[in-house]
C-alpha cells in the first residue's frame, strides 16, 4: 500500500524530476500527528559528459553504453599520428638545443664566446622544452581517460566518426556515495539539523534506506517558500543509482 502511495503522489511531480529538480509534493502540511513526506532524488557527486579536447577521427571505443571502468582508464582514442610526429620533432629539437648550450657553456669557460650567446643558447634551450610539454599535452589529448569510477549511461561516439573540439562523447556517472536532495517547507527549518538520520522510501526499488542530512542551503526560495535539503545515503545502499526517486519521512 505505502509503495502504490509513493508511485501515486510522485506522478504528480514527474516533470519536475525529469527536469531534475526536486520538488515538495503537493499538499505537504507540518502536522503533530502525521509524519512530513516529500520528493526526493538520488544525486551523484561524481557525473560528466566528456567532450572531445580535439579535431580528429575516433579509432577506438574502448568502454560503451552499461560498461564500469575504474579511475584513469582509457574510454576512447582518437587518431593521433600528425600529434606524435609532432612531439617527436619536439623531442629532437630539445635534444639539439641541449646539445647547443652545453657546447656553449663549455667554451665560455674558455673565454671563447660571450655572455650573450650563452643566454642565447639558453633561452633556445627553455623554449624548445616548452613546445615539448605542449607536443606532449596535445597527445594526451587523443585519449581520453576516466576521471573517476564508474559506468558509461550515454555515448554519442562511433569508431570512424570525426568529431569536433567540443563534440559531446560520454556521459559517466559514479553511483557509489550517493546523496538524497529534496526541497522542504521553509517552516521546517528548526526540523532540518545536520546528522539527523530519517527513512527514504526509493519507488523504483520499494526498499527503505536510511540517510542523514548533511547540509540545509541556507537559502529559501521566495515563491515556493522551500529550502533545499542535501542528505547521505548510508554505504550500504546497494543497488540503489543516480536519477531513481521516493520519498524521504520525516517523523515529527
Amino acid at each position: 500500500m505505502l509503495k502504490a502511495r509513493i508511485i501515486l503522489n510522485l506522478r504528480t511531480t514527474l516533470a519536475a524530476l525529469l527536469s531534475g529538480t526536486v520538488m515538495c509534493l503537493p499538499g505537504t502540511v507540518l502536522s503533530d500527528t502525521s509524519p512530513l513526506e516529500l520528493a526526493a532524488v538520488v544525486k551523484s557527486h561524481q557525473t560528466a559528459v566528456l567532450s572531445s579536447q580535439m579535431d580528429g577521427l575516433i579509432t577506438e571505443v574502448h568502454a560503451r553504453i552499461g560498461d564500469s571502468f575504474t579511475k584513469g582508464d582509457v574510454l576512447l582514442s582518437i587518431e593521433c599520428t600528425l600529434q606524435q610526429a609532432a612531439l617527436s620533432k619536439a623531442k629532437a629539437e630539445v635534444e639539439y638545443t641541449r646539445n647547443e648550450y652545453k657546447s656553449t657553456r663549455s667554451l665560455e669557460k674558455l673565454n671563447s664566446t660571450t655572455k650573450v650567446q650563452v643566454a642565447r643558447s639558453a633561452a633556445e634551450f627553455a623554449k624548445a622544452k616548452a613546445e615539448l610539454d605542449a607536443a606532449d599535452f596535445r597527445v594526451s589529448q587523443c585519449l581520453v581517460y576516466a576521471p573517476f569510477d564508474g559506468t558509461v549511461v550515454q555515448s554519442w561516439a562511433k569508431t570512424f566518426e570525426s568529431v569536433n573540439a567540443k563534440s559531446k562523447l560520454l556521459e559517466i556517472v559514479n553511483n557509489d556515495n550517493l546523496t538524497a536532495e529534496f526541497l522542504a517547507p521553509s517552516n521546517a527549518i528548526n526540523a532540518l539539523t545536520a546528522g539527523r538520520s530519517f527513512k527514504f522510501l526509493v519507488g523504483e526499488t520499494g526498499k527503505r534506506y536510511t540517510a542523514t542530512i548533511d547540509k540545509v542551503i541556507p537559502y529559501v526560495d521566495s515563491v515556493s517558500q522551500t529550502v533545499k535539503v542535501i542528505s547521505r545515503l548510508e554505504s550500504d545502499s546497494i543497488g540503489l543509482w543516480a536519477g531513481m526517486s521516493g520519498l524521504v519521512i520525516l517523523d515529527e
